[in-house]
């Protein structure tokens, strides 16, 4: 490992497994940031391609390379480099994306500024079939923590980490979660730190057919651990659900269009039954508990019955009704989802 330079703000984190077809824009993405306090932490683990050819030929002074004897993963290597990485805050990058130039000084900014923030993302540009679609997420501490519950709530390669909350807390990434790692990651720091989004987008996310998240191959342990986390959040309104329960979680948690009308019932029925219990125990901010539930429930209602009549049933459902916020919010509110729901359909 070669480091020549005074302890910096940044650590830029970076694994890099067979990357050499987008690696260089990857690089020079953050080589050409508008910010230059940081150190560029370069992990190649065991890479067989020429992805080591690539990053040794860039000679800038605030790379740091380190070159792992053999493949031991991503989820070990990240951990690595939480040891390794020096800076006050630590950036995840992908070595298939692309940071834009203003990334790290607008979260070095946010983070300044919010000392009870333990890590935040932003909106990215989903670069997928030469087409553009800008992806948002919760942005508030508490719409985040209702996220939660459904699916994860940041980014990762979009994400600047405090570092002092890792060493403060021995926070790691996990390999009992695989593929779902940075969810379970956002989980913990969660617990002792507040989390938030920027509606910025600050990140171009490239989906091709070599990376693992959308891998057939994966997608069975990528299930499981996605469940097991979810079921932790569940546990914590006051429910473990049965194995038919997690069914229905996971199919509105994934966005699935249900098969049936029974199942569409199923869904109400269970989307009632958290909401309630949140409402009783205010585990979660009730209001934004209540958006993140209608917003699924909204989709479910498209995906399944379509345009208006799909609005019908959505306006005239129990789960609606259910939802206590004064009616004018709830009609912005369904302006809101069906604008979301359309702009992502």
């Amino acid at each position: 490992m070669v480091t020549t330079m005074k302890t910096p703000k940044v650590t830029v984190l970076m694994p890099v497994y067979n990357g050499e077809k987008y690696l260089k824009e990857a690089i020079e993405s953050i080589l050409n940031q508008d910010f230059t306090d940081f150190e560029f932490l370069i992990i190649n683990d065991g890479s067989t391609d020429g992805s080591k050819q690539i990053i040794a030929s860039y000679s800038d002074e605030r790379i740091c390379i380190v070159e792992n004897e053999k493949n031991i993963g991503l989820v070990n290597t990240l951990n690595k480099g939480l040891v390794l990485a020096k800076g006050e805050y630590i950036a995840r990058m992908d070595c298939d994306d692309i940071s834009v130039k203003t990334r790290l000084s607008k979260q070095v900014k946010l983070m300044d500024k919010n000392k009870d923030i333990g890590a935040s993302g932003s909106f990215y540009r989903l670069l997928r079939n030469n087409k553009n679609a800008i992806v948002d997420f919760p942005i508030t501490n508490e719409e985040i923590k209702c996220f939660m519950v459904f699916n994860c709530p940041i980014a990762h390669p979009s994400a600047i980490i405090r570092s002092s909350l890792i060493k403060q807390h021995n926070l790691l990434y996990s390999s009992d979660y695989t593929h779902a790692e940075d969810y379970y990651f956002w989980s913990q720091i969660a617990e002792y730190s507040q989390l938030k989004n920027t509606s910025e987008v600050l990140l171009n996310y490239r989906v091709h057919e070599n990376q693992i998240t959308g891998n057939v191959k994966f997608l069975g342990v990528k299930m499981n651990t996605l469940n097991a986390i979810r079921s932790k959040h569940l546990k914590m309104l006051g429910v473990s659900p049965t194995s038919e329960e997690m069914d229905i979680h996971t199919m509105i948690s994934d966005g699935n269009t249900l098969t049936s009308l029974e199942q569409l019932v199923a869904a109400e029925i269970w989307l009632l039954k958290i909401l309630n219990l949140n409402e009783k125990n205010k585990i979660l901010d009730v209001s934004y508990f209540g958006k993140i539930i209608l917003e699924r429930w909204l989709r479910l209602c498209y995906n399944f019955y379509g345009g208006k009549k799909g609005g019908a049933y959505f306006y005239n459902s129990e789960l609606y009704k259910n939802v206590k916020l004064p009616i004018l919010r709830k009609l912005e509110l369904f302006k809101q989802i069906y604008y979301s729901y359309k702009r992502r359909s």
